[in-house]
């Protein structure tokens, strides 16, 4: 055997087959029970029906039962593959190279029957068919073998024909239950059979409805109530509908890693393949599809050991969809097709690689000799006739006999009618949503943009119907409904400061004003002023606040920029979007544009650029969660600002490591770090700042248990935030306060330092803060049998504010428990006077004397 076996082996365990398997089926044990007795028979079955109905998870469920026999599973994919194609990759799976190795695989079908019948596999031909061909194999090289053909359409042939259709009603129920993780409940089940009905009871619509639920935290009536912000459809299928609401909930970075794959030629690729087309790293590709997989718009399986990520058909249909309504699927193809020229020659020495992106090298090589680029195919065969002995050892005669037959048979084509213009892609989505090929990841969630009121009434406006038409059902493509799509975020869930950022009515004139010169500067093809335009706008946003407004900008600027060629001012727009996704808790697509900016700053020689975007890398990586790689982007920044004795930079730095360290479970780097931070903000005379670092201080020396420590560095940062009059710091060090209290057993501090805290709550009106407080406090005051009806009184302003809190449901109970036990043994309780608020009002007036 050679040292690693083709992708095409059989499968000798579950796992090891090429599809993504979702846990039990349900709802076909009829389908089950019919197709196993002709399989065990030894008879070839074909499973058809409507993409989505579920044959591949029928075929999937079987084999995986099949691959703990001797003979295992023989799984190959197909699309419209002949019979030469078939012949030869068996000959790679069972790494005979005198039939891989052939430059004639129909001479070859004895040797196949025979190396068939010896092995005796379950044989799965799954995909389009060359029905000709798939008939033919099956009864020259797999006869008296059990085969299943899965195919969308029924076909003739040598087997008993299964057909697949929608579930029952209580079977699609159970699934969207199950995999959307919800309780049974009448009210759950009852929108769910409602939903089930909607999507017409067909698996594929079903498992993403579900998915997205989970993913979005969705109950099934809010799921039921997005399908009122999508289009009315007669026509469209429930594939679509359920792709359509779904692709909406996802973040941005979901998004564009849907389209990126929707340009992929076969749909499918590996992490170093996407990585290569995006611009980001093959690590955070992967967490990213690791989130598309747990929501099941895409399936995650291994090939050589590593992820390996599909899109479905129809999924895959979807992307299209969307980039061809943009006008820029074209482009992007072509940029996937230059990424594989680019992937041979970088993966010439390792066979793993090149063998695992096969499908689709001849994948471009197809779309290529199609468009008429001889040059493209042509580079394809050197690159891999180059790969050292790669075409011959691993089994790639006939492939690369097929590249030869592309490069010397095509002709050009000549269109009889010039190519329609592209439309404009503002009228599909937001510009965010396609800024994957701008920059790594797009910024928000696509959704329609709605034409300005000051334009022409005459401008083309993108027409829904032509879009999604090819992705209704062939035989009833009924309008579309031109209702265009709302925003995702209506305003009153908006953060407060953004909603206090009203933009006087002359700001508004002047975007007008420069939306209206855009629009023509379009219209006359002026990139350089339309980059003025762009940066005006961005900038106009920006200064008010409007994060959400300007990321949709600085994309077309980015995109601009690239069209120009200009690198530094693609390092600019990056700078900012990356900026602009922390700012909006973009966190991935920050992490996707920060690491392409660094990676050109580099190579621009532009340090400062570079130390800015690796500060915004680490912030992203913080809000993620990984905290490790914070401290590593942290600690490049870093090094860059004290080579440039830049120590305004060096400080802040400093500040946000120590953050990252703490989280890192590493308390003493972070103390180090913050004394170091804290002379810096001493000399500058950034006393706000020298708080801060102060508190952090006191954190870490909490977590470090040295609690006397800890309560002094959080006083002096309390002090220093009083003074600067921060109310957000103060009450954050009041509250550490009160915990470092707790720990250093004064209780007594610890009651006066959460009330003080409660009141700044009440103050702010910030009801989280005010729970959480109330919370604090309580747990402290049930320990005192005396303080019990304060605490009552408290917990119920918390039940009050937030009725199902299972923490605070759970401290209610508690304290009515015990104050009726404290009432029994005749317990004198404190006297409660005046409400919460006066309970904290009376305590913060210590400080204020």
């Amino acid at each position: 055997m050679p040292q690693f076996p083709a992708h095409e082996a059989p499968a000798q365990s579950a796992s090891a087959l090429p599809i993504a398997l979702r846990g039990k089926l349900i709802g076909r044990e009829k389908s089950l029970a019919a197709v196993y007795s002709q399989l065990k028979m030894n008879h070839p079955v074909l499973i058809y029906g409507a993409a989505g109905i579920g044959k591949t998870a029928l075929a999937g469920t079987l084999a995986s039962a099949y691959t703990e026999l001797p003979g295992g599973v023989l799984w190959l994919p197909v699309d419209h593959a002949p019979l030469a194609e078939l012949i030869a990759r068996v000959g790679r799976a069972y790494d005979d190279m005198d039939i891989a190795g052939s430059d004639t695989p129909l001479g070859k079908v004895g040797a196949v029957a025979s190396l068939l019948t010896s092995h005796k596999p379950l044989i799965v031909l799954d995909g389009r068919h060359d029905a000709e061909a798939t008939a033919e194999f099956i009864r020259r090289c797999a006869d008296g073998l059990p085969a299943l053909i899965v195919s969308k359409d029924p076909l003739d042939g040598p087997w008993t024909p299964h057909e697949l259709t929608p579930l029952e009603e209580e079977p699609a129920i159970t699934l969207l239950r199950t995999l959307a993780g919800l309780e049974g409940t009448p009210d759950v089940d009852a929108d769910l059979d409602e939903l089930a009905s909607i999507l017409g009871y067909t698996p594929l619509a079903l498992v993403i409805a579900a998915g997205t639920m989970r993913m979005a935290k969705q109950s099934p009536a809010d799921y039921l109530s997005a399908f009122e912000q999508i289009p009315s459809s007669a026509g469209a299928t429930p594939q679509l509908l359920a792709l359509t609401v779904g692709f909406r909930s996802l973040n941005s970075a979901l998004q564009g890693l849907m389209l990126m794959m929707g340009a992929v030629f076969t749909g499918q690729g590996s992490p170093e393949l996407l990585s290569m087309v995006s611009g980001a790293p093959a690590d955070t590709i992967q967490q990213v599809m690791t989130m598309l997989d747990s929501s099941y718009f895409v399936e995650q399986f291994e090939r050589y050991d590593t992820p390996y990520y599909r899109l479905h058909d129809v999924t895959h249909t979807f992307a299209q969809t969307w980039l061809r309504g943009s006008g820029r699927l074209e482009s992007l193809q072509t940029k996937v097709r230059d990424t594989l020229v680019t992937y041979v020659k970088q993966y010439a020495g390792d066979d793993e690689r090149l063998a695992a992106e096969m499908e689709n090298i001849l994948a471009a090589a197809r779309w290529s000799a199609e468009t008429g680029d001889r040059d493209t195919v042509n580079q394809l065969i050197v690159g891999l006739m180059q790969a050292g002995d790669f075409i011959n050892e691993r089994g790639y005669v006939y492939e690369l006999l097929q590249l030869r037959q592309l490069a010397a048979s095509f002709t050009t084509p000549f269109p009889a009618y010039p190519p329609p213009p592209p439309v404009p892609p503002q009228e599909v989505m937001t510009p965010a949503a396609r800024s994957l090929w701008d920059a790594p990841t797009p910024g928000v969630a696509v959704a329609a943009v709605l034409p300005d009121e000051d334009e022409d009434e005459e401008a083309e406006v993108y027409d829904e119907e032509a879009a999604l038409a090819e992705f209704l059902d062939e035989e009833d493509e009924a309008a579309f409904d031109e209702d265009e799509y709302e925003d995702e975020e209506d305003e009153d869930e908006l953060p407060d400061e953004v909603l206090e950022d009203e933009v006087l009515p002359g700001e508004m004139s002047e975007v007008a004003r420069l939306q209206a010169a855009l629009r023509q500067a379009r219209q006359q093809n002026d990139m350089p002023r339309q980059i003025e335009l762009l940066t005006q706008i961005g900038k106009l946003h920006t200064d008010q606040r409007q994060n959400n407004e300007a990321i949709p900008v600085y994309t077309d600027l980015l995109s601009s920029y690239e069209t120009m060629d200009d690198e530094e001012g693609m390092l600019r727009a990056l700078d900012t979007l990356s900026t602009l996704m922390v700012k909006t808790d973009n966190s991935s697509a920050a992490v996707m544009h920060a690491a392409r900016g660094i990676n050109l700053a580099e190579g621009l020689h532009d340090d400062d650029t570079r130390m800015h975007l690796l500060v915004t890398l680490g912030d992203a990586r913080q809000q993620l969660g990984d905290s490790g790689e914070a401290v590593r982007a942290y600690g490049q920044a870093l090094e860059i600002a004290r080579n440039a004795d830049d120590s305004q930079n060096e400080a802040l730095i400093l500040y946000k490591l120590g953050l990252a360290q703490l989280d890192n479970s590493d308390p003493d780097g972070a103390a180090q770090t913050w004394e170091q931070a804290l002379k810096l903000f001493r000399a500058q005379g950034k006393r706000d700042y020298e708080g801060r670092a102060l508190g952090g201080l006191g954190t870490a020396y909490a977590e470090l248990g040295r609690w006397t420590e800890a309560l002094n560095f959080h006083t002096s940062a309390l002090h220093i935030a009083r003074e600067v009059k921060d109310r957000e710091e103060e009450a954050l060090q009041l509250g550490n306060l009160g915990h470092a209290a707790v720990e250093a057993n004064q209780l007594g501090q610890a009651v006066l330092r959460f009330r003080q805290a409660l009141h700044l709550a009440y103050q702010a009106n910030n009801r989280d803060n005010i729970v959480s407080s109330i919370v604090d406090l309580v747990r402290l005051l049930v320990e005192s049998r005396r303080h019990l009806a304060v605490a009552d009184v408290l917990i119920t302003e918390a039940i009050t504010l937030e009725p199902n809190d299972r923490d605070v449901i759970r401290l209610k109970d508690r304290v009515t428990a015990e104050k009726a036990l404290a009432q029994a043994d005749g317990v004198d309780f404190i006297e409660v006077r005046g409400t919460p608020q006066d309970y904290a009002a009376n305590a913060y007036a210590q400080l204020e004397g």
